[in-house]
């Protein structure tokens, strides 16, 4: 049974509904804690691991001064990438997939929170396990929250792209991707968020009562995009285990 490693940055944004997709593919997963006293994997030990998902986080994937571990999971994601072992990065996760890759993170001019369309990029999106499934010219509504964006790596190449930012999803080396958004949030997780972060949110002027409206009417085709998303990244790690095998 293939296992992933998950990387998880905030104690209140965890796999969400990829933890359903997961068990769906018969697939289990080891969950590492970086605000736990994270101990990484070395050595041998990545040979355990079919693959890896690196979550979202309120920091910066620039922090190393304030979090430590950044150093440490951006060689975890290069050895990953070093043995063509699949991975999906979220947010923060996918920046930080960003620099282990030879991109640059750093700050956007717009805030994103809440709920946001983004378009396939036509011709990538279209040879991509992850988004083929897709109407090409049918706007995804996905829900964002952040304001870091990235240059994808040079030998990299992007999936989609947004009103306000262009990078909202990208590829490297053909196993490896990058999503801006969010496509694994509950309803729970939403209003966590929401709760936790509330008095910067209305002093930056996010209408939250409008969010909560938008959750209720889009969150039921987010469940469906992260879905489809997931399973293509799913068959890459059944792919990619059949070859080692073989």
């Amino acid at each position: 049974m293939p296992k992933l490693l998950v990387i998880q940055h905030s104690p209140i944004e965890d796999l969400g509904t990829f933890e359903e997709e997961i068990k769906a593919q018969n697939f289990t997963y080891d969950l590492l804690k970086t605000y736990e006293k994270p101990k990484f994997p070395g050595g041998v030990e990545f040979d355990g691991y079919a693959g890896l998902i690196s979550l979202g986080g309120p920091m910066g994937a620039n922090d190393e001064d304030k979090y430590p571990w950044i150093a440490q999971e951006l060689m975890t994601i290069k050895e990953f990438l070093r043995e063509k072992k699949p991975i999906l990065g979220i947010c923060l996760g996918a920046q930080l997939l960003a620099r282990a890759a030879g991109g640059r993170v750093y700050r956007g001019a717009e805030k994103e929170v809440g709920w946001y369309p983004v378009q396939l990029d036509d011709w990538f999106s279209r040879r991509n396990p992850l988004f083929f499934q897709f109407e090409q010219k049918q706007p995804l509504m996905v829900f964002q929250w952040h304001q870091d964006t990235v240059d994808i790596p040079s030998s990299g190449y992007n999936l989609c792209y947004g009103d306000n930012y262009r990078q909202q999803a990208f590829s490297f080396q053909g196993n490896a991707f990058g999503l801006q958004f969010h496509p694994e949030m509950t309803e729970a997780m939403i209003r966590a968020w929401l709760t936790t972060d509330k008095k910067e949110l209305d002093w930056e002027g996010f209408d939250i009562p409008k969010i909560l409206k938008e959750t209720a009417q889009y969150l039921p085709e987010l469940k469906k995009i992260g879905h489809r998303i997931f399973y293509g990244f799913g068959s890459l790690i059944r792919d990619n285990r059949k070859q080692v095998v073989a």
